[in-house]
Order: C-alpha cells, then sequence, then structure tokens
C-alpha cells in the first residue's frame, strides 16, 4: 500500500517507520527489544545481533506485509521522547485484517494507552483494515487485561503452543473490529 513506508503523524505523536530509521534510532530500538522485560513475553527469548536486527530491518524494505514504527512524543520543538515500538503484521489488504505488535520503551511506565490508539489509527483509518487480531502468552495476564480494556475479546486458544522455560504455554488469540474498536475518532 502506498505510503506505508512513510513516517506518520498524529497531533505530538510520531510514527517512524522502520525503513527511515537513523543508525542510533536502529540501535535504540535494539536494545529495547532485548531487554528481559520485553524479550520475556516474546515466542523468540534469544538476544538478537546487530547484524540479525540491521538486515530484519533492511528485508522490511520489500515487505509489503509487515509494518513496523518507532513511535515517538514530540513535547515542544525540540524535544522528542520515544516511548515505544508498533507494528502490524501478516497485513493482508484483500481481506483487510492483521496482527498487531506492540511494546513499550522498557524506562517508561504507562505509555501503553498512546501506543494502541496510534496502532488502531493505523490500521483502521490508514490501512482501512476491518480486523485486528493478536496472540498473547496465557501467562501475560497484565497484557491481557490491557487488550481487554481496548476492547479486545478472546477468539481462540492455540493449545500448548510455545516452549519456554521447561513448558509448554498455551497463547490466547484475541481480536477486535474497526467497528467494535472502543476508539473514538
Amino acid at each position: 500500500m502506498k505510503g506505508l513506508k512513510s513516517d506518520l503523524r498524529f497531533g505530538n505523536i510520531v510514527l517512524k517507520n522502520f525503513v527511515n530509521l537513523t543508525s542510533s534510532e536502529k540501535m535504540l530500538v535494539l536494545k529495547w527489544r532485548n531487554s528481559q522485560s520485553v524479550r520475556k513475553w516474546c515466542y523468540s527469548r534469544h538476544i538478537i545481533s546487530k547484524e540479525e536486527h540491521l538486515q530484519f530491518i533492511k528485508n522490511l524494505k520489500k515487505d509489503n506485509k509487515n509494518f513496523y514504527w518507532l513511535v515517538g512524543c514530540d513535547f515542544n520543538l525540540s524535544d522528542k521522547q520515544y516511548i515505544g515500538v508498533i507494528s502490524l503484521n501478516k497485513v493482508d489488504f484483500i481481506n483487510k485484517h492483521a496482527y498487531l505488535g506492540i511494546y513499550s520503551n522498557p524506562q517508561l511506565k504507562g505509555v501503553g494507552n498512546i501506543l494502541m490508539e496510534a496502532l488502531k489509527k493505523v490500521a483502521f483509518y490508514i490501512m482501512k483494515l476491518h480486523t485486528l487480531k493478536l496472540e498473547v502468552l496465557e501467562t501475560n495476564k497484565h497484557a491481557i487485561e490491557f487488550y481487554k480494556k481496548h476492547g479486545f475479546k478472546k477468539e481462540g486458544i492455540l493449545k500448548e503452543f510455545v516452549y519456554k522455560d521447561g513448558k509448554w504455554l498455551d497463547v490466547i488469540v484475541m481480536g477486535i473490529t474497526k467497528k467494535n474498536r472502543g476508539y473514538k475518532k
């Protein structure tokens, strides 16, 4: 879809597409993704190398199904703070659905709502999607409550889907439609 590799802005919220990141921004995202507080909730918990990370971003330039943004808040003209990362994955423009990804700057608390609202705006108003899905580990109770608060409903369970710390974990599938998004334009 044309324009999705561009950076986006919603008021004082800036979404910088990963393909447009500076070298220092790429390293900031890598640092966050490799932090224990983010990694512990991912399917793959290995430490991502710099080379692996840079290749991932390079591959995004040709990828029309996976989109990642570094999210920042402009507090004034010279002060921008990066608050997290959002993504839309497995985007299907024909059936109008995608999977979301979201994590906040490990040094910040209370920015999840900003990230989720930005993600919904991109999904429902820019990409014109109908449905968003997500997968969350059954042990991530905080995230499950966060998603429920934002209108997501449990749609299913992937039984014993992820093997972590010597045991099999279920993955909960949740979803939301544009009509039931709990979002006011």
